[in-house]
């Protein structure tokens, strides 16, 4: 079967939407004109109102013709099924009902969550669960605080900007800001943050490899290639193997906190129903 007897060719389907939406009809009612047909099986336009939202123009007939070519591919497989499977393997309300019912247990559980489970998390709380499990945030690669910045090679005032990215001086500091601001390609203050350097080292123009011991060794870094002069002032180091600063992975302490909390929710509920449906006498299990 060619796929113009599947559905109508692009400008049919232009000429359907027109017609669809300056239609005043009930779409309810089915008064509209198929934008697909497979045997007995239509697809009409108001069933797919909600993916045509907010779409115009050519994208809107690019995600059109998009679906109703999925729907027919999806619909022809599925009429093969049908037709070549046997009566036990079409069976599927085993697999249904079980879904059903997981997809039930999990809307519960997460609406019990949402009323109930406190989601502050206090730095004392967080800083206790750190300590207690630091041996789970040793660090794969190395972390550091800085200056980093990038401009051209041909920066007309290269010497100054050497000098200035060394200096501790705020005065120093402040002018640097300023002249990169307006001149360099890239210019990243993070004295007070950890920055993986894994991360920053994607934009130097050797491997990580090359600068991981300088970075450990050295306190500045410059590296060039044809077009760019990159310079690096390392004022921290946290070492690979080592445990990482609290401040560096105090959100993903929070989050594991906070998930903690949900499982043990889950688990008190589950425990909960079950001791009362045995008090109650609704469970009875035969098991001797």
């Amino acid at each position: 079967m060619s796929q113009k007897n599947i559905i109508k060719p692009v400008y049919a389907l232009s000429v359907a939407l027109l017609l669809i939406f300056a239609s005043c009809a009930d779409n309810n009612s089915r008064n509209e004109i198929p934008i697909a047909e497979i045997g007995a099986k239509k697809l009409y336009m108001s069933d797919i109102d909600y993916i045509m939202q907010d779409l115009s123009g050519d994208d809107s007939l690019a995600v059109l013709t998009d679906y109703v070519n999925r729907w027919a591919r999806n619909s022809l497989v599925l009429k093969q099924a049908e037709n070549n499977l046997s009566p036990a393997a079409k069976d599927v309300s085993d697999e249904l009902e079980n879904y059903r019912a997981s997809l039930l247990i999990y809307r519960y559980e997460q609406a019990y969550i949402a009323q109930r489970m406190d989601t502050v998390v206090s730095d004392q709380e967080i800083e206790n669960f750190y300590k207690e499990n630091a041996d789970n945030f040793q660090l794969t690669g190395l972390l550091i605080k800085g200056l980093y910045l990038k401009v051209r090679i041909n920066f007309h005032d290269l010497d100054k900007i050497r000098r200035l990215y060394r200096s501790d001086k705020e005065k120093d500091r402040a002018e640097l800001e300023k002249i990169c601001v307006q001149s360099a390609e890239k210019f990243d203050t993070f004295n007070n943050e950890w920055v993986d350097f894994a991360l920053l080292a994607k934009d130097l123009p050797a491997n990580y490899e090359n600068y991981e011991n300088k970075i450990i060794q050295l306190k500045h870094l410059e590296e060039r290639d044809e077009n760019y002069i990159y310079l690096l002032k390392v004022s921290d180091v946290s070492m690979k193997g080592s445990i990482a600063p609290l401040a560096h992975v105090k959100n993903n302490v929070r989050t594991i906190i906070l998930n903690r909390r949900k499982v043990n929710m889950i688990r008190q509920l589950e425990n909960d129903i079950y001791n009362e449906a045995f008090k109650q006498n609704e469970v009875k299990i035969n098991i001797k």
